[in-house]
């Protein structure tokens, strides 16, 4: 493994071959931090190791992670609680992301998820900063309260038949005052897969959206203003694919070509 500054940011490119959470270390600095009574825990005034030391300041250091191509698995709690932790990028080999991963990572408002990403583990990404959630096609199971305590979560989009675990969007604020509107339970992940009212929604939010769909669903649901329409938890289509990590065609894009067609100059 090894760290480099990458867009002004310290990256550790990732590639499994070092554990990098120690479980003592961890107890050590939890320790030092309850029986003091200074609010910033400063690592310098904390009677700590300096085994302990080295290891928190690595931790606090790391701002990106790259996970290079060939890891298919992050253990649990590898990055619990890397509170500087703003970017992550996955190389696609990945295929399990263990329990706690990246737990109190408060600083995480940016995710690449691998494309052959098939489980997400218990409270994996709990207490980040997510705004947005787009989960590859492949994945069968995300864990209990993966995506809990992300204050800034609007979007989770989950493939139809990904497995749930429980109460996922506990203490994410925004996301739960949208789901609360409905008293559907599991309403703020099912309302746009089903129905033919959804359906630029769907398509907006899928796996790699298509120009040639989007423009022969917006032909059907009434013109451009079909972008605007919101679901039952407030998300438009334009929001979808704007937001979607998957889609390589811009709504401006569609747009300009529905208008072409309409006035038959293709």
């Amino acid at each position: 493994m090894r760290v480099a500054t990458v867009d002004g940011l310290v990256t550790l490119y990732y590639d499994g071959s070092k554990e990098l959470f120690n479980r003592d270390l961890e107890l050590e600095w939890i320790r030092a931090c309850q029986r003091t009574v200074r609010r910033d825990n400063d690592i310098e005034s904390l009677n700590l190791s300096l085994e302990c030391k080295e290891y928190i300041r690595q931790r606090l250091s790391w701002q990106q992670i790259i996970v290079v191509d060939g890891v298919t698995e992050i253990p649990a709690k590898t990055f619990k609680g890397c509170k500087n932790i703003k970017r992550v990028i996955f190389a696609d080999t990945v295929t399990r992301i263990g329990m706690v991963a990246f737990s109190n990572c408060k600083s995480l408002q940016h995710v690449r998820w691998p494309l052959n990403l098939e489980n997400i583990g218990e409270r994996a990404f709990s207490n980040c900063n997510l705004s947005s959630v787009f989960i590859p096609p492949r994945c069968q199971n995300i864990g209990d309260y993966a995506c809990s305590l992300n204050d800034n979560l609007e979007i989770l989009n989950v493939p139809q038949n990904t497995a749930l675990g429980l109460l996922e969007i506990t203490g994410s604020t925004k996301l739960a005052k949208l789901y609360m509107k409905q008293n559907v339970p599991g309403w703020w992940l099912t309302n746009i897969n089903f129905g033919n009212h959804f359906d630029l929604h769907r398509i907006c939010s899928s796996f790699e959206p298509t120009l040639e769909m989007i423009l022969d669903t917006m032909k059907e649901r009434g013109g451009p203003k079909t972008f605007k329409v919101e679901n039952n938890i407030g998300i438009t289509p334009s929001r979808y694919l704007k937001e979607n990590p998957y889609a390589h065609v811009k709504e401006k894009e569609v747009i300009e070509k529905y208008i072409l067609q309409m006035i038959g100059e293709l």
